[in-house]
């Protein structure tokens, strides 16, 4: 199975909060984000027959051009949201609670937000979508970092050290490769298509 995951571009973020689930709209950027992401997705030779969408308006906004240029309708999955950061949804990381800041440090991927997720439950999400879709087809997401981080992850073998949801770009076009295990879950390999807008480092610590 081929599966191909867009990442959103920049959001509109002019307080600089924490946010996951919020609904924040693009950027002024956009228009060039998108079409150069698109243009390499296109000169790939992808063949997608069903285009997947976060319903979190900053996918929607790419879908909607992505659709445009594939002809596929969109179809909007819940599963594919970010992470849902619970309380710190919105204030700025340095508002954070010091203790809070230092729990997740110490387990970036394990720590659960308070009246949140952690990203073991964005990968367990991910992957209960990822296993409903066929052996031999080949699909397109547009999502998030944390559940493009997810599959690199649990179905790519990037050990959870390596904190990869803080290093993506904005834009960012992947191209998955999946075999089902005797389990019945892909795992696999993954390709960087295009790179957009480098994220800026996170402000923790």
């Amino acid at each position: 199975m081929i599966l191909w995951t867009f990442r959103h571009t920049k959001p509109y973020n002019p307080n600089d909060v924490c946010y996951g689930q919020l609904d924040f709209d693009v950027s002024p950027t956009f228009p060039e984000e998108s079409s150069s992401a698109i243009e390499d997705f296109l000169k790939s030779g992808a063949k997608p027959t069903r285009l997947y969408s976060s319903p979190l308006l900053r996918c929607l906004r790419l879908a909607e051009e992505v659709s445009k240029a594939t002809g596929l309708a969109i179809e909007k999955v819940d599963s594919l949201k970010e992470i849902n950061f619970g309380t710190w949804e919105g204030q700025k990381l340095s508002a954070v609670p010091r203790a809070e800041m230092t729990g997740w440090m110490q387990d970036l991927r394990g720590f659960q937000f308070p009246q949140g997720e952690s990203f073991y439950d964005v990968d367990k999400r991910v992957e209960a979508f990822l296993d409903t879709l066929p052996d031999n087809g080949e699909f397109l997401w547009v999502t998030h970092a944390g559940v493009i981080a997810a599959l690199q992850h649990f179905a790519c073998g990037v050990p959870d050290q390596d904190f990869v949801e803080g290093k993506f770009s904005y834009a960012l076009v992947s191209r998955f490769e999946f075999t089902r295990n005797a389990e019945g879950h892909y795992r696999g390999s993954f390709t960087k298509i295009h790179d957009g807008i480098q994220m800026p480092p996170l402000p923790i610590g």
